[in-house]
């Protein structure tokens, strides 16, 4: 195809860095993305991620390869899902995240980043200070784990006397990052892209208990308690019931709403402040953040994405 040989020499002599944003299982798609660019014979240099972004992109500069990463995410079916999300209720998160650091190590063994096969950065936040954290070197399951501890789901990581929390929350498409790194040709893929990602929805004819026998159950039961925990306070409950009786939107749909706007508002400004040079945004808008269990689905998305936006270089 003269398109390929085409796109192949436009990289060729460029050090490349790969940038994966946040976003939960809508990232399934950058395994996608990724398989395009294996395809299209355009090497990688540097790998930057956040959340999903630094699962996936640390376990590729790692060393495994494209397909076992698919094939792993293939293999995650309902069940699997609901048990990486298997409610531990402690203190500082529903999810204790003991289970999906098990699944790490048992997937990338104990390995450093500085010894990784690509240069590797995984983001996470401090999140006392706000500071945006970086893992340039040491454990990558640890730094895995802390990039993608999502607030108030996944109890938070200590390390070095630090709390961490998912990176998203500070930079959640690290494109200055890979700039900094050594990258002088950026791919930035943004999952998060839509302006009317769906809201999550409180279905009050379910009930709040969580059977773990029935994995079907699971993902939607955990949604209803994040939004319990977000207005766990009386008078904010009393709040809610009266505006709900209005027209104005209940304090559910605007807390949720909130989040969105001020992600949205985060990647475009990073996009436009940093310029990736190629930016996919796969359309993964009616993904919900625990369906892990579409990764088919989600992974095809990201490679006709990528195929799209490259055709055109």
């Amino acid at each position: 195809m003269e398109w390929k040989n085409k796109l192949t020499k436009h990289f060729k002599k460029k050090k490349v860095g790969l940038v994966l944003g946040c976003g939960g299982a809508k990232g399934l798609s950058h395994i996608g993305v990724i398989k395009f660019l294996e395809e299209m014979e355009i090497k990688i240099d540097f790998i930057a991620g956040t959340s999903i972004g630094a699962l996936i992109g640390g376990a590729y500069a790692s060393g495994l390869s494209i397909k076992e990463l698919e094939d792993i995410a293939l293999e995650t079916d309902l069940t699997s899902t609901a048990k990486f999300f298997s409610p531990g209720f402690g203190k500082s998160g529903l999810v204790t995240g003991s289970k999906v650091q098990e699944f790490l190590i048992s997937k990338l063994g104990n390995k450093n980043i500085e010894n990784l096969k690509i240069p590797f950065v995984a983001v996470a936040t401090d999140i006392i200070t706000g500071q945006e954290i970086l893992f340039n070197k040491g454990d990558l399951v640890e730094a895995i784990r802390s990039s993608i501890s999502i607030p108030v789901v996944f109890q938070p990581v200590i390390w070095n006397n630090i709390i961490l929390v998912d990176g998203g929350l500070v930079n959640p498409v690290p494109i200055d990052v890979a700039r900094k790194m050594g990258a002088d040709h950026i791919i930035a893929v943004n999952v998060l892209s839509s302006k009317n990602m769906p809201d999550i929805k409180h279905d009050k004819k379910r009930p709040n208990k969580i059977d773990l026998e029935k994995p079907l159950e699971i993902i939607p039961a955990l949604q209803r308690k994040l939004e319990d925990l977000i207005i766990d306070h009386k008078w904010i409950r009393n709040f809610i019931k009266h505006k709900e009786k209005e027209d104005l939107p209940g304090m559910k749909k605007i807390f949720n709403q909130s989040i969105k706007i001020a992600q949205e508002k985060m990647i475009k400004q990073s996009i436009e402040l940093s310029k990736p040079d190629v930016l996919i945004e796969p359309d993964v808008d009616s993904v919900n953040m625990f369906e892990f269990y579409k990764a088919k689905e989600i992974i095809e998305k990201g490679y006709k994405a990528a195929e799209a936006v490259l055709k055109e270089k």
